[in-house]
């Protein structure tokens, strides 16, 4: 990682509007972790807290991570696990579980929840984050083999206005020779990104990593990094502060 993270940030997708929204955020220090909800967690009345964390101005702290988040992190007894971190970028040795969640974005195919990195609270400052790109098996069969030949550093196009079968927006990342999908970003960016660029906020997308040998959704490691983002661009700030601060 590029500074020593300590904290991630968690996203939530409305199962009726399908819109994401930032509902808390997880921080470790030294041996102790700390959760608390964000002001995301208010904006819809289909959010519920999760178990053993019903009350939404409450900060839950433990000495182990807490389920939520420790079921989203591969066991480092697990055979794939040096796999993993390879796949990650990451040195062969015991990582954060907070870096590792904000790399893999926590992702399980039976829920609506997805993890991302501190630093993408701040489109005031921009800011620098890797991603895996999504849905790699709703792309052509030339583009899954073109990724497999991309190199690190290999300039990417962010491509705005695509929308999915349920109505939201997606933001598709392209390759800036013959112009060809080759997946998307993470759907918590999409409206984030297309609200960045409407502003005219620079963005720099590249290759990061390619993992020929991983399974789909971790062969593409995009990086991301946006100039200062213009002052009234509408992003949710108020999402990200915590649901008992003061709005000023």
């Amino acid at each position: 990682m590029r500074s020593q993270l300590n904290s991630v940030f968690l996203a939530w997708q409305d199962p009726k509007e399908r819109s994401w929204h930032t509902v808390g955020k997880l921080t470790q220090n030294n041996q102790l972790f700390e959760f608390h909800y964000t002001r995301g967690a208010l904006t819809s009345e289909a959010f519920i807290p999760f178990s053993g964390m019903n009350d939404l101005q409450a900060t839950y702290q433990s000495d182990s991570l807490f389920p939520l988040f420790a079921n989203r992190v591969l066991s480092e007894r697990r055979p794939e696990y040096k796999k993993l971190l390879s796949w990650l970028g990451l040195a062969d040795e015991k990582q954060s579980p907070i870096v590792i969640l904000s790399k893999t974005g926590g992702i399980k195919s039976t829920d609506n929840l997805q993890v991302f990195p501190e630093g993408v609270s701040s489109p005031e400052k921009g800011f620098d984050i890797d991603f895996f790109a999504h849905g790699l098996r709703y792309v052509t069969d030339s583009a899954r083999s073109l990724i497999k030949s991309l190199k690190v550093g290999y300039k990417l196009f962010l491509m705005k206005g695509v929308h999915n079968e349920h109505g939201g927006l997606t933001m598709a990342v392209r390759t800036s020779d013959t112009p060809e999908i080759i997946g998307y970003c993470p759907r918590f960016l999409a409206d984030r990104l297309s609200d960045a660029m409407d502003a005219g906020a620079e963005l720099d997308l590249s290759v990061a990593r390619v993992n020929a040998d991983a399974p789909l959704y971790y062969q593409l490691m995009c990086n991301l990094k946006t100039g200062a983002i213009p002052a009234g661009t509408p992003f949710k700030n108020n999402e990200f502060l915590k649901v008992s601060d003061k709005i000023h």
